[in-house]
């Protein structure tokens, strides 16, 4: 599905996972929907990972969305600015601007990363961090 025309107000928030929620099984202890993207389904390549995937998906616990390029290009610039843009891949771009799309939208979004650029985009964004595994960055403030 294109943009962000599926809200997530009806949970009070929210969270956008990063291929690493579905590394480390943190999909399954979220009690809220979640949201990912096309790149991160792509990245899930271990089988433990992929039940993970199926099952969450199957459960309709997790939904796919793609978002507008504009979120896209915004997330870029900010990255840019920021001195951040080449420790990005597509698919961090692809979550992080998911993420902000959703914030747009339904207002308490999260992101489930342990990317420290991830992390200082979201924050920068307006999206709160959920650290998955690792402490994550000290100046985080959400």
């Amino acid at each position: 599905m294109k943009g962000c025309s599926i809200g997530c107000s009806y949970t009070g928030k929210c969270i956008v996972l990063d291929t690493g929620a579905f590394l480390t099984a943190f999909v399954t202890e979220t009690p809220f929907i979640s949201f990912t993207t096309p790149g991160v389904i792509n990245e899930i390549k271990d089988n433990f990972s992929k039940r993970i995937l199926e099952t969450s998906l199957a459960a309709k616990k997790v939904s796919v969305l793609e978002v507008d390029n504009n979120y896209r290009q915004k997330v870029v610039k900010i990255a840019k600015n920021m001195g951040l843009n080449k420790k990005l891949s597509a698919v961090d771009v692809e979550v992080l601007a998911l993420s902000y799309c959703l914030k747009k939208e339904s207002g308490e979004t999260y992101i489930a990363t342990d990317d420290y650029a991830m992390q200082k985009i979201a924050v920068t964004l307006g999206v709160k961090v959920i650290k998955i595994k690792y402490p994550g960055i000290r100046e985080l403030k959400s």
